[in-house]
């Protein structure tokens, strides 16, 4: 297809070890500028010092600079840190990433200091104040202690499972820079307290956050979780370990411990369809060597992960075809159609969780993320192929975009248990309550429609929660879940 002279693409091989990180950057600061309407000149002149052909070359080769991000979002009238923060999760993310040439540092005063701590001692803090509040403790000399830092990051660890979009993009950003910095045991200890609180729903992204700062203790960890009587915190640690093995910094040998810990797992995990894909997926994204131990030791057969029908860039690739379709049609056949064809390939086919989250991040960050939120509703009701409908299904908690409304009724609709509940999940990110009975009956079911059926009911917090959490005739899990969501809270979208 034809493309536009100044068009940025990712030429890495979908199936391959690396991906092209600076590209990356540059397409997302090229998307932005471009759709918003703005001339390079225009955006020299608005961010004050950088001329037209140091953007130009910025946005071409991909060159990581958080000021130059930064100066990107005051000229375009975006919310602090709204590009930075998926960039540099991007960044965490691969270790193989640039270096940050040029990082945003904010204003090393005491006065700015003490505005950040004031803005997260509120009632409602914002998600850009909780980040402004993570960079004064990471990039500059002012710091509170721990015994003082640790309830605001309690508190902060708390909200990032429950905001939705940008809200929880720079949570998560805030906290993941919390850990990588002096304050990683506070942080630690934090996220190890809530994933242990009885009836713990949302664990997936502080496992993400923990492990942006890999340690042995914490691989034993997340071998631990696997067999944990939740398959929510189970899974959970299935991507820690995923989040691990791609941020690097681990000895081969610290490793080792987990092969035999991870081969139970899976055997015990044996036909539950809760458990064993993820098992198998994070399995497929690990060490050749390491996939052999495990083998070996398998005394159960182990379900194929989902994957994309092939992994070429051609229109013979029926999925890669149809990702390009819907970039076309986001797009107009306009900048940024490449890329995006490749991020969308990403979070409908790959099996592996840092690809898929990563691009997720960088698709809500973009000027397209409404058009792919409701392609993917679509995608997920109207795909192809089963491959595809549940990739689109699955897709949702990675995107996390707000809905503004939500009807329950075509997804319940479907026969595919899947669909249902990336239905109910629509519904919790768009707020929305389920009526009484369907509640009740859903969430009986203690599945994934049970679970994204209270998911609904807890970002909503429909008083039914406190009904649920009284029901004998419930199981404990399920009233265990209802007291967690009324102790935690409802969603947050700012």
């Amino acid at each position: 297809m034809a493309r536009h002279t100044d068009e940025i693409d990712d030429p890495s091989p979908l199936a391959g070890a690396r991906i092209d990180v600076a590209a990356r950057i540059g397409w997302l600061l090229r998307a932005s500028r471009v759709v918003a309407g703005v001339p390079l000149r225009e955006l020299a002149a608005r961010s004050g010092g950088l001329s037209p052909a140091t953007l130009s070359r910025v946005e071409t080769s991909g060159r990581r600079s958080g000021s130059v991000v930064a100066a990107y979002e005051r000229a375009l009238g975006l919310p602090h840190g709204h590009l930075r923060a998926p960039i540099d999760v991007l960044c965490r993310t691969f270790s193989y990433a640039p270096a940050d040439a040029d990082p945003y540092v904010p204003e090393p005063t005491l006065a700015g200091f003490t505005a950040a701590v004031d803005t997260v001692q509120s009632s409602a803090p914002s998600a850009q104040d909780w980040l402004r509040f993570a960079e004064y403790h990471v990039l500059t000399p002012f710091g509170l202690p721990a015994h003082t830092i640790r309830p605001l990051v309690v508190r902060l660890t708390d909200e990032v499972g429950r905001a939705a979009g940008p809200a929880y993009q720079l949570r998560y950003e805030a906290l993941s820079k919390l850990r990588c910095s002096a304050y990683a045991d506070v942080v630690g200890q934090a996220i190890r307290d809530a994933v242990g609180r009885p009836g713990m729903q949302r664990p997936a992204d502080l496992l993400s956050a923990i492990t942006e700062l890999p340690t042995p203790e914490l691989v034993g960890w997340c071998g631990e979780l696997l067999s944990h009587e939740s398959w929510i915190i189970a899974r959970a640690g299935c991507l820690g370990i995923q989040n691990m093995r791609s941020v690097g910094g681990l000895r081969r040998s610290d490793w080792l411990p987990l092969v035999p810990v991870y081969a139970a797992a899976c055997d015990a995990a044996a036909g539950d369809p809760l458990r064993q894909p993820i098992l198998s997926a994070t399995l497929a994204g690990c060490p050749p060597e390491f996939r052999s131990a495990v083998r070996s030791l398998l005394t159960e057969e182990l379900v194929e992960p989902r994957r994309a029908a092939t992994w070429t860039r051609t229109r013979r690739n029926h999925h890669y075809a149809y990702a390009a379709a819907l970039a076309t049609e986001i797009t107009d056949a306009g900048t940024g159609e490449a890329m995006l064809a490749r991020l969308l390939f990403e979070v409908l086919y790959d099996f592996r969780a840092t690809h898929v989250t990563t691009s997720s991040f960088l698709l809500v960050a973009s000027p397209f993320a409404d058009q792919v939120r409701e392609l993917i509703c679509r995608s997920a009701l109207e795909g192809p192929d089963e491959t595809t409908r549940h990739g689109a299904a699955f897709a949702f908690a990675n995107l996390m975009i707000p809905f503004e409304t939500a009807d329950p009724a075509p997804w319940l609709a479907a026969d595919d248990p899947v669909l249902r509940g990336a239905g109910l999940s629509i519904c919790g990110f768009a707020g929305v309550a389920l009526e009484r009975g369907l509640l009740h009956d859903l969430v009986r079911r203690q599945d994934q429609v049970g679970y994204e059926a209270m998911f609904a009911a807890g970002m909503s917090q429909q008083p039914e929660l406190a009904g649920l959490a009284e029901d004998a005739s419930l199981p404990p899990a399920v009233r265990t879940a209802a007291s967690w969501w009324l102790e935690a809270g409802g969603r947050i979208v700012r």
